[in-house]
């Protein structure tokens, strides 16, 4: 069985899970990496035996690859989703789809013109409270949904040390993509205008030119309405790195998710949650990313057209480039 070759561009933490999950394929092989950090590079090239390149390009040109992963910095998706397209290479995007609805616009144009399969990388969809949830919702378990609210939070690590490039970012671009697409997945009503507000205090303190933290209403064609909070300043020593809580109310009943408690605390020197959601069994990875990868080879090997697709990615990066368009000016933006 011919396996598909599929590269990645951009070798940080995704870069490495998206790799180790394609050695557990029986589909797909990791066929080539790219990453613009030459030390980046040849730590990844030992660690998965396989090419790299320092630029993107020069890996389309020199490797056939069926698919290409998109795993760099939010910013920096364009140039490696541009050039694997026009070359007639399948896409897994990391979310956001882009920071730039202009870019956004362009990129949607050029993979809808090249034919390519994208998938963007909203992985919640894959994440088995979730999945559950909106298969109760489907099954009209709580009726029509009323009302959405979303506090996905990280701690101060991820913007100070996970991450490098956080000035470059937001809470919003960083971690309303997940709570936006989650909203849209399950209620499946068109957005028609949101209103922000943004706090710049602690980050911008410490040289870091961003906000701590963003919040925003989305209104609905049906006129009803989700409420999104994020930060990213919460304390070092929080149970979790992050804090995900999301509440669907329904004409008929609710839910509450709460991805922070992870079933099982911990009580050493100090009191945590132990990470249960993505637990490696049998030495297979379980996590949501994983099965969001597995399932992107299942459409290529089986010709289907990908969920989370270019066109929803774009919708996304309208929706959170109106959000900071609403901190700014201070006025409600309609969604066109």
């Amino acid at each position: 069985m011919k396996q598909l070759r599929i590269g990645i561009v951009g070798m940080g933490i995704r870069g490495k899970l998206y790799a180790q999950t394609l050695a557990q394929s029986p589909y797909a092989k990791l066929q080539a990496i790219s990453d613009s950090s030459s030390k980046t590079l040849e730590l990844s090239t030992k660690q998965f035996n396989v090419q790299g390149y320092t630029q993107v390009e020069e890996m389309l040109d020199a490797e056939e690859l069926d698919a290409l992963i998109v795993a760099t910095p939010d910013y920096l998706h364009r140039n490696p989703v541009l050039t694997a397209a026009r070359r007639g290479v399948h896409l897994l995007i990391e979310k956001p789809f882009s920071t730039s609805v202009e870019e956004a616009e362009e990129m949607v144009a050029v993979i809808e013109q090249a034919g390519v399969k994208c998938m963007i990388a909203f992985e919640n969809r894959w994440n088995s409270p979730f999945v559950a949830v909106k298969e109760a919702i489907d099954n009209g378990e709580i009726g029509k949904i009323i009302n959405i609210n979303s506090r996905l939070n990280d701690t101060i690590e991820v913007p100070t040390t996970m991450i490098k490039w956080s000035q470059n970012s937001t809470p919003g671009w960083f971690l309303f993509p997940h709570s936006i697409d989650l909203a849209l997945w399950l209620k499946q009503v068109k957005p028609t205008q949101v209103f922000a507000v943004g706090t710049k205090k602690k980050l911008i303190g410490m040289g870091i030119d961003t906000y701590d933290s963003i919040q925003a209403i989305m209104s609905f064609e049906d006129n009803t309405h989700a409420t999104f909070t994020s930060s990213w300043v919460l304390p070092e020593h929080m149970p979790m790195i992050y804090d995900f809580k999301y509440e669907i109310i329904g004409e008929k009943g609710a839910f509450y998710v709460d991805l922070a408690e992870q079933m099982v605390r911990q009580v050493t020197d100090r009191y945590k949650h132990m990470h249960t959601l993505g637990t490696s069994i049998n030495k297979q990875l379980t996590g949501a990313a994983s099965y969001m990868l597995h399932d992107f080879i299942d459409h290529l090997r089986l010709d289907r057209m990908p969920e989370a697709s270019a066109r929803e990615g774009l919708l996304n990066t309208r929706i959170v480039d109106a959000i900071h368009r609403s901190i700014e000016q201070g006025t409600v933006q309609y969604l066109s």
